[in-house]
């Protein structure tokens, strides 16, 4: 059923194949609850004996979402792009949730971080 959704969805905007992107912001999504419930934890907002248990349950479905864009794309791009994405958005909720801060020198990192992903998401070569 899952495999009928995705194929029955067109991807591809020119040569740029979106559905690593999809698999990507999906699984670090979770990232997102995932490490944003242990920084709670840490801080004291959330108790060890409920978040710690959330944290493994949660953490727990990436790899099934990881199995199912392997079926679409390689190792290399899955997992660059679910990277990439991972950083820029734990980043921002780093920043707009915990209020933590970036140097100027950094958020270089993080649009790099973002031209990488357009880089990795295009399926044609130079």
């Amino acid at each position: 059923m899952v495999d009928r959704l995705i194929n029955s969805v067109n991807w591809k905007f020119g040569k740029f194949n979106s559905l690593p992107l999809f698999f990507g912001t999906l699984m670090s999504l979770i990232d997102v609850i995932m490490m944003s419930s242990a920084k709670m934890v840490k801080e004291g907002t959330l108790s060890s004996s409920v978040g710690i248990p959330f944290i493994f349950i949660i953490y727990a479905l990436e790899p099934l979402i990881f199995l199912k864009a392997l079926n679409y794309e390689g190792i290399v791009i899955t997992n660059l792009i679910w990277d990439l994405t991972s950083d820029i958005l734990v980043t921002l909720q780093g920043i707009f949730v915990f209020g933590e801060t970036l140097s100027p020198l950094r958020w270089i990192g993080v649009v790099f971080a973002m031209i990488a992903i357009v880089i990795f998401g295009y399926t044609d070569t130079l």
